[in-house]
């Protein structure tokens, strides 16, 4: 088998990779709570009876205000070669920025529907409902568990490194203890 590697998209990094010559592996997204995981299984593994060498799955994992939220990409035919799991790939991480949305929890779902070739409308910052008393920015109500980080303070910086607007220029951080 040809080994096969991702040239990846602006702001995505490899966090684990299987191997230096392998395309599996998990990549996330430098400011977004978002990953993407590549995998490749032997065909009899998963009980397919097909005539390939593998099969490559797709599992994208982002933050979600209680933790962590799971799905597949589920692409409409089973994805068996190295370069068109490649594609499939870049083609979630490209989608996935372009889709955030402020104050919009949908945003990889969304990405996920989009890279398989749906129509979707956003649904705006109606999503939020259930996170009012979430930390968000002030400028833009983007809730702050969005962002990678440890913490909120992190998460906010995160968010506006993200957010390459003029609406958040000069904006910075700041640690004060309410009273």
């Amino acid at each position: 088998m040809t080994s096969e590697t991702i040239d990846l998209p602006d702001k995505w990094e490899c966090r684990y990779s299987s191997d230096e010559e392998s395309l599996t592996g998990t990549y996330q997204h430098k400011h977004l709570d978002v990953e993407v995981r590549v995998s490749k299984f032997d065909p009899a593994d998963l009980g397919e009876e097909i005539d390939v060498e593998y099969i490559y799955t797709h599992v994208l994992q982002w933050g979600d205000r209680f933790g962590g939220v799971e799905a597949p990409l589920d692409p409409p035919s089973e994805v068996t070669k190295a370069t068109e799991a490649v594609n499939w790939a870049i083609a979630l991480m490209e989608q996935i920025p372009k889709q955030f949305e402020p104050g919009d929890v949908d945003y990889v779902s969304r990405a996920i529907r989009v890279t398989k070739g749906e129509k979707v409308s956003s649904s705006g910052a109606s999503a939020t409902a259930r996170h009012d008393d979430a930390p968000a920015c002030p400028i833009c109500d983007a809730p702050f568990f969005q962002f990678r980080g440890f913490d909120t303070y992190e998460q906010a910086q995160n968010h506006l490194e993200f957010m390459d607007d003029e609406e958040h220029e000069g904006w910075d951080i700041s640690l004060t203890e309410a009273e």
